[in-house]
């Protein structure tokens, strides 16, 4: 029987432009035990001593040298099945908003792009991510639904 486990994350990150938001994609090495190739967003593991904040920070940090403006918890936990594991899997999902465009990828990913909405979720591999991102954008482009977002 699988183990239900809730120490994962699902971290999106949008830079405002005169463009409009930019969302910042990593795709995951060839050599990843999971998923190699695939596009999506900053995905993580809690570690046992850790805060969940410290660990959207470490990860942002580790895997694209960005540090947060502000972070916040969307109203939404994703679920997905750990095959190799054995794992049901939870994910709170979370936005952080940065003003650098330049990162440096950790050995994780091969390639990043900053992409405006459609193109990102053409990308994103998992629906249910996308469907994280949709969430995203109606706060984004909504001030008074936005205002209902907790900051972390």
């Amino acid at each position: 029987m699988p183990q239900i486990v809730t120490n994962y994350i699902e971290l999106h990150i949008c830079r405002k432009t005169d463009h409009g938001d930019k969302f910042l994609l990593l795709k995951r090495s060839d050599k990843a035990k999971i998923y190699p190739g695939i596009w999506q967003m900053i995905t993580g593991t809690i570690e046992s001593h850790e805060h969940t904040r410290d660990t959207l920070i470490r990860e942002l940090k580790e895997e694209t040298g960005l540090e947060p403006q502000k972070i916040f918890s969307i109203p939404r936990v994703n679920t997905f099945y750990l095959a190799i594991a054995d794992k049901i899997c939870m994910s709170p999902v979370f936005l952080t908003i940065v003003d650098k465009e330049d990162i440096v990828i950790s050995d994780e990913h091969t390639e990043y792009r900053w992409a405006a909405y459609t193109e990102a979720k053409d990308l994103i591999h998992w629906p249910n991510q996308v469907d994280s991102l949709e969430m995203i954008k109606k706060y984004l482009d909504d001030k008074e639904l936005f205002g209902k977002l907790v900051e972390v």
